[in-house]
């Protein structure tokens, strides 16, 4: 068992020079481990933590346990959880905040990883814990050696094999008496299932390291497919928005679309089972115009790209003087008063109107839902949005589009149509050239 714990900790990254802090509750796993790191501490500097759940009636005793352990040979720090703020969902609550106090404690300690004593036994329940709760791949994922600061270097050593050291050492050790209370999951199938399924596979937990291997390995691949996605030109990020090719996205496994997904909208937050589900059906219908809210972000599905973003509502509004030119990150606008043209332009960046009606200056702004105007050459007005739409512009492109305005009045759709109102005529005295350049 020793050389199973050096040859892990080295797999986990850490050597002499790693500060450990170890999560010692005063039962069986975590008292072997602890006696483990004593029995070495000429190869490892570490600190010991306890944190006293104060819920069951041998709370103190395993406190008190892991002091005298500790006396004058190891860095101890005991934090006290008050079980009467927790009324519900016991067990996930109690691992929140053990979990929270141990990050602190390492941060006051300045250690670099926290090491728990999971070891195979505890690997096999929960993965057989959440196949029962039919958990989605990403929630298959057993207790995992290394999730970020926290490590597990018996990962892969049977309660058998903690058992027999534990004798071998005559470790002290304190049972929780919560692990006999079978109405929560874990210790029902610790006591009913796996004591069974031990009498026709004694090593149970090995085909459960085996298939968590799978997984993992899986993941890496998942993993491996998102990163050249999304480094491909396939995936671009402009101004808070992600777009995605379509054609590409949809070309890709389920499993691989969902983690692009979960990567830019959850931040650390997870779905359930419908939320995914719901997911899989959106995608599949493929409605091009359809949208789909997870938490803060939405998902747009456009002609031809995949819009993900927070908000696109970001207000632009600015006046122009005649005669000076505005540079903003993504476009340039200018305007002055001209000549009668000799030769009209054919870009549409740049475009020549009558300024006999114009002011001082003009208003250059983002365009708004319910802003209409007359196109040139129309007879009636029509709404700016649709009017885009109609251009088969992609609904990020219509929603950053600028309109440019006397007062209220829209003159042009920048850089794609005049106003009927502002055309030049033969009378014309006033001439205005207007440019505008996306950067």
């Amino acid at each position: 068992m020793r050389n199973k714990i050096i040859t892990n900790l080295k797999s986990l990254d850490c050597d002499k020079n790693s500060h450990l802090l170890l999560a010692v509750s005063g039962g069986i796993d975590s008292m072997v481990m602890l006696h483990f790191f004593q029995q070495n501490k000429k190869q490892f500097k570490f600190s010991v933590a306890h944190i006293n759940h104060n819920y069951h009636s041998e709370s103190k005793k395993m406190e008190n346990l892991v002091k005298a352990e500790c006396v004058n040979k190891n860095n101890l720090i005991i934090r006290n959880i008050d079980a009467n703020e927790i009324n519900s969902n016991i067990e996930s609550e109690f691992r929140k905040i053990r979990y929270n106090e141990l990050e602190k404690i390492r941060e006051e300690v300045n250690a670099d990883f926290i090491v728990t004593a999971h070891h195979a036994d505890d690997q096999a329940e929960t993965v057989m814990m959440k196949i029962l709760n039919s958990s989605g791949f990403d929630g298959l994922q057993g207790i995992r050696k290394k999730n970020h600061n926290v490590i597990r270097p018996m990962h892969n050593i049977s309660k058998d094999e903690i058992n027999n050291y534990s004798s071998k050492h005559c470790v002290e050790f304190i049972d929780d008496p919560t692990n006999l209370d079978i109405t929560f999951t874990r210790n029902f199938l610790r006591k009913n299932i796996f004591n069974e399924l031990k009498k026709l596979k004694k090593d149970i937990h090995l085909p459960f390291i085996n298939f968590n291997e799978r997984i993992d390995e899986v993941h890496d691949l998942i993993s491996f497919n998102v990163q050249n996605f999304c480094n491909s030109d396939n995936y671009s990020v402009k101004e808070d928005v992600v777009e995605i090719d379509k054609s590409e996205f949809f070309n890709l496994p389920f499993l691989v679309q969902l983690r692009i997904i979960s990567n830019i909208c959850l931040r650390n937050r997870t779905l359930t089972k419908t939320d995914i589900r719901e997911l899989k059906d959106f995608f599949r219908k493929n409605n091009t115009g359809s949208t789909r809210k997870i938490f803060e972000s939405t998902i747009h599905i456009d002609r031809n790209s995949i819009f993900i973003y927070k908000s696109l509502d970001k207000e632009f509004y600015k006046k122009v003087d005649a005669g000076v030119e505005m540079k903003e990150d993504h476009f340039t606008f200018s305007w002055n008063f001209e000549e009668y043209p000799k030769n009209f332009s054919s870009s549409t960046q740049v475009e020549y109107i009558d300024g006999s009606k114009l002011k001082n200056n003009l208003v250059i702004r983002s365009v708004r839902d319910d802003d209409s105007f007359l196109p040139l050459g129309m007879k009636g007005n029509k709404k700016v949005m649709k009017f885009l739409k109609d251009k088969k512009l992609s609904l990020i492109n219509r929603k950053q589009s600028l309109v440019i305005c006397n007062d209220d009045e829209i003159i042009w759709v920048a850089g794609h149509q005049l106003s009927e109102k502002y055309k030049i005529k033969e009378n014309s005295v006033k001439i205005v050239k207007l440019n505008f350049f996306r950067n």
